[in-house]
Order: structure tokens, then C-alpha cells, then sequence
């Protein structure tokens, strides 16, 4: 089933637009008015006209989805509403949805954690053991390839080759 058009997410868009507006159209002076230059900017975007109401909205989503992806970056622990704002996304039409997923608790047995690690670096090392075994095997059956074409076989006159 195709995804709606309005589902379309448009969070990076909007993002660009709106640091554009503040550092190139608004650029903190007097006499100039970020609201407008966002009403205009995001009324193109979403092609919609943008009451005060959508444009408090979608600055005060964007700067709390800008400190969230800060929070991500930085490792730190999340809670359980970031974890669930994560889900959330400004639509094709300038509205903001969300995804209703259920988040699980971030996995936090230190001894668990250590045991699948371990795991996963012996996987990794079984993995290229495997890998390096196959790449011998190639070899050596394309050496007995070129072994048995350079010997020059023959049957009834004419040449054998392996194929």
C-alpha cells in the first residue's frame, strides 16, 4: 500500500528552510521579523498559508528535535518521551504526525551486554575464518583449472579444456 501524501516526511526541509531564514533572510537585525520570513518560506514548502499558531508550532518541534538529536550524539540516555518524540515527523502538508510505535527500554544488563559483544567479535572473527577458507578453495580450484588447461589434454585429436 502506498504511503499518503500528507506522510511524506518533510522535518529536514522545514529544518533547512528555517536556518536559512534565520541566517540569511532575518539575520538578527532590526526592523526585520523571523515570523514572516518563516510564514512565507513555510507557506511555499507546504503549500498552505501559515498561521501564528503553525509557526510557534514547528519552531518550538524543530529547536526540541534539534536538542534531542544534540542528546543523541552526545551517547546520553534518553527517556521515555524522547524516545517516543523520536517518532514524530512534520508531514508534506506542515502539520506534525507521529508514528505510534512502541519503544522498549534501552537494554541496560552490563553482563548481557559484555556476553553478546564477546559473541558478535567471535561471530565476526568465524565469519572472515569462513571467508579467507573460501578464497583458498577458489584458488586452489582455479590453479587445478589452469593446471589441467596447460597440460593439454587430448581425445580423439582434439584438445579437452575445463570449461
Amino acid at each position: 500500500m502506498p504511503l499518503p501524501n500528507h506522510r511524506i516526511n518533510y522535518t529536514k526541509s522545514a529544518e533547512e528552510v528555517f536556518e536559512m531564514a534565520m541566517w540569511k533572510g532575518y539575520k538578527f537585525l532590526k526592523g526585520r521579523n523571523l515570523d514572516s520570513w518563516l510564514s512565507y518560506s513555510w507557506s511555499m514548502l507546504f503549500g498552505r498559508p501559515m498561521t501564528d499558531f503553525d509557526l510557534k508550532n514547528l519552531q518550538h518541534f524543530l529547536k526540541k528535535k534539534r536538542a534531542l538529536d544534540l542528546k543523541i550524539k552526545c551517547s546520553e540516555k534518553l527517556s521515555h518521551n524522547e524516545r517516543m518524540f523520536q517518532n514524530s515527523f512534520i508531514g508534506k502538508d506542515g502539520y506534525i504526525y507521529m508514528n505510534k510505535m512502541m519503544c522498549n527500554a534501552e537494554f541496560s544488563n552490563p553482563r548481557e551486554t559484555a556476553r553478546i559483544n564477546k559473541l558478535l567479535k567471535q561471530a565476526e572473527k568465524d565469519r572472515l575464518a569462513r571467508y579467507e577458507e573460501y578464497e583458498i578453495r577458489h584458488l586452489h580450484e582455479m590453479a587445478q583449472k589452469q593446471k589441467f588447461n596447460n597440460a593439454e589434454y587430448t581425445y580423439k585429436g582434439k584438445k579437452i579444456k575445463w570449461n
